[in-house]
């Protein structure tokens, strides 16, 4: 009785804790029965047992209590079976159903194996270190042939070849010996086959993480070619822009690597574009260039004198111009441009960067390549700084243009490449360049072959071929999101990609900027432009002649209205001669801008003195999705339209000067866009205050559309001239024309000059 009293206090409920062994056992070792039929190699097991106070025993073990050094301990039936049924979901099956000729009377029939090799290593890679964060204890015998083994570290090495390629090798450490990925790369590549692991000579088994892969084959495009590894499989080949970018792996992914000297000089330069060196504003340049503007041109001379192209996006308004302009001084100062320079353009501003360079740049001498006597100066670009054409023009001047090497070749706009199999898009990767620049606020707009595009042009070859590209960074990045790849590719560009938004450089803005943005109208536009201004002139010499300037107010303020509207669009004109004419040059400059205002989150306020001109803008936002509001002077609820503009629900409003040009409060408003230009400077200001006045937080652009060559282009060069005969126009007219003289007549009615430069002929 006593001895019973003493074993049961001694007996207490254990805990089990769930141990797994990892074998790999000769067939020797096992009973066989009538299905063996000479099966050789070895058996992949998986072993379970319970271990209770360090004694360890098989499922099946007959006895409820276990003697642990002397203490009897009861075992825990139910926690068993729960550390059992986790063993009895797939891939893990009973020994006996993956070999069948292992007998039942064997003690290890109950243990479990998995059908195949990859299930194995699927299961250690992925369900082994979660059992292990249960608690549960793994065991992996020396004889376990399926085992895993993660690498120690990773290397590059490169060597540079006499031609100024480099030979590079990618790859592990592991117990102290280096292994080489390439040819496993090299595998995965052209044998379609996921590279889950590595199996070494030694028969060991090396597990890649996947985003190591994707890394490694987005650095590695040269790859692809199935004959890239050298005798022995040992290196590939690459140019040394790729090397510099392995290079970089050293800092960015933790990658050892031994640069030569040659590649350590590279890197140093490229690792300065965040931060390049300072250049001295070029002496010739009429502006002051605020610090961003600085950094930009900092950055455009460093890399040209590494020989790298650029993507200047900086958001629109900040000034890609002028630092383009001051970039050409730089280099025409430094003795450097020994030859002329040549900016592709959009039709609409080609002479816009003749008023610019005008304006900032005078010393440049400037020829604009456009028009039907253009070909007659094609011999004489050399004897111009800056040459200037259109997009259109490049197909049919191309032959011509591929004859002349230009020292900078500056693409503005440069999203009108953004399709690669365009003429335009061929044609400009074809010309020789000490550098390509392309400006744009807009690099990527709706998919990755924009920007493949892009760079194309800029940095040849930096992206791979257009279908690599597709297949190793735009499919794993819009299809699948794949990070990694994203990030090579984002590090690929950075260097050679200068982008700020106006809220980054909010702070060096001054409250507004006024720009004039001029715009050559279409063929059509010309055309009747010059009718109509033959056509009023000759009216208001008549009139003028008989009754004098001042008593012909209103046939000189009709001729004026009538030249204007065709400056804004030929519908606005109630004449035959206008109603087949649907082109508008600003309508297209407007639609382009918006494009890319409206996605930068920009709000703009559109000011246009016609209300059948907001109309038809009102049809072109419609047309591409792009929300607004409306006031005009037929307009009764002003509140709602203003207030669902400063609430953020649309993006542009539409307003007429006369319903518009006073007692609205619109700071939401960034942007301001005078349609067509009004002669009255103190009224334009007004409509401008809408948006730039108290309570606004943001700085404000303001953009003056002006038909290039026209009665506008006129006003504008008198609003400074004579700045009293203009703002008494519209006010008291009689008094303003008063002081007109023939010449201003002259200037006011001139003829429109054809793009060769000579006088436009009806």
């Amino acid at each position: 009785m006593e001895d019973f009293c003493l074993e049961a206090v001694a007996e207490k409920q254990g805990t089990p804790f769930g141990v797994l062994s990892l074998l790999s056992l000769p067939t020797e070792r096992f009973a066989k029965n009538y299905f063996y039929a000479g099966t050789t190699g070895p058996v992949h097991c998986l072993r379970l047992e319970f271990e209770y106070d360090g004694v360890r025993i098989p499922p099946d073990h007959p006895k409820a209590l276990i003697d642990c050094g002397g203490e009897k301990v009861r075992r825990n039936r139910d926690a068993e079976l729960k550390l059992s049924a986790l063993l009895d979901l797939p891939p893990l099956q009973n020994l006996t159903k993956v070999y069948h000729w292992v007998d039942k009377s064997d003690p290890r029939s109950g243990w479990k194996s998995c059908r195949t090799e990859q299930e194995w290593l699927l299961f250690v890679e992925l369900t082994l270190p979660v059992l292990e964060a249960q608690g549960w204890r793994i065991e992996m015998d020396a004889s376990f042939e399926l085992s895993v083994h993660s690498p120690e570290g990773w290397y590059v090495d490169l060597e540079e070849t006499a031609g100024g390629s480099f030979h590079a090798k990618v790859g592990f450490e592991l117990s102290n010996r280096r292994i080489n990925i390439l040819p496993f790369l090299l595998e995965r590549l052209h044998g379609g086959k996921p590279l889950d692991y590595l199996l070494l000579d030694d028969g060991r088994r090396v597990s890649i993480p996947p985003e190591r892969i994707d890394l490694l084959t987005a650095s590695l495009l040269e790859l692809l070619d199935k004959d890239a590894l050298k005798a022995g499989g040992e290196s590939v080949e690459i140019p040394w822009i790729r090397a510099m970018e392995l290079a970089r792996l050293r800092d960015l992914e933790d990658f050892q690597a031994e640069l030569p000297e040659v590649l350590k000089e590279k890197a140093a330069r490229l690792a300065l574009v965040t931060d390049a060196p300072k250049v001295r504003k070029p002496r010739a340049l009429k502006a002051d260039l605020r610090d961003y503007q600085r950094q930009g041109l900092n950055w455009l001379q460093l890399l040209r004198d590494a020989g790298f192209g650029a993507v200047l996006a900086d958001d629109m308004g900040l000034g890609k111009t002028v630092q383009a302009l001051a970039h050409i001084l730089v280099e025409k100062q430094a003795g450097r441009m020994d030859a002329p320079c040549l900016i592709v353009a959009p039709t609409s501003v080609l002479y816009n960067w003749e008023a610019e360079a005008k304006k900032f740049a005078p010393s440049l001498n400037v020829h604009v390549s456009h028009g039907a006597g253009r070909a007659d100066h094609f011999e004489d670009f050399a004897n111009h700084d800056l040459i200037v054409t259109s997009y259109p023009l490049l197909a049919r001047d191309g032959e011509e243009l591929l004859k002349h090497r230009f020292h900078l070749l500056i693409l503005d706009e440069a999203q009108f490449i953004r399709n690669h199999k365009t003429i335009a898009a061929r044609i400009v990767r074809l010309f020789d360049a000490h550098q390509r620049i392309a400006l744009t606020g807009t690099p990527l707009e709706n998919n990755l072959d924009e920007l493949w595009s892009l760079f194309s042009f800029v940095m040849p070859g930096l992206l791979g071929t257009h279908g690599v590209f597709r297949r190793y960074f735009r499919w794993p990045i819009e299809r699948a999101g794949n990070g990694v790849v994203r990030g090579v590719l984002a590090r690929r560009i950075a260097p050679f990609t200068l982008r700020r938004t106006k809220d980054e450089v909010v702070k060096e803005l001054p409250p507004k900027t006024e720009m004039i943005h001029r715009i050559e109208l279409t063929l059509a536009q010309k055309e009747l432009y010059e009718t109509v201004r033959a056509a009023s002139e000759d009216r208001v010499r008549e009139a003028v002649k008989g009754k004098g300037l001042a008593r012909s107010h209103i046939i000189v303020l009709d001729a004026l209205l009538k030249m204007r509207q065709v400056c804004c669009h030929p519908q606005l004109l109630k004449l035959e001669s206008a109603r087949d004419i649907f082109e508008s040059a600003k309508l297209e400059a407007l639609r382009e801008m918006l494009h890319e205002m409206v996605p930068e989150g920009r709000r703009v306020l559109i000011f246009s003195q016609f209300t059948s001109m907001l109309k038809l803008i009102e049809d072109t936002l419609k047309e591409h999705g792009v929300d607004y509001v409306k006031i005009t002077g037929s307009t009764k609820d002003r509140k709602t339209p203003v207030a669902d503009f400063q609430a953020g629900k649309v993006p542009v409003f539409l307003i007429s000067l006369k319903a518009g040009g006073t007692g609205l409060n619109l700071t939401a408003a960034d942007t301001v866009i005078h349609f067509d230009p009004w002669w009255n400077p103190a009224a334009e200001s007004q409509a401008t205050d809408r948006a730039y006045r108290i309570g606004q937080d943001k700085p404000v652009f303001v953009y003056k559309f002006i038909a290039s060559g026209t009665v506008e282009e006129t006003i504008l060069e008198m609003q400074e001239r004579k700045r009293g005969l203009i703002d008494g126009l519209l006010g008291d007219q009689k008094e303003a024309l008063a002081k007109w003289g023939e010449a201003d007549l002259d200037d006011l009615f001139k003829p429109l000059e054809s793009e060769s430069g000579k006088i436009w002929k009806r």
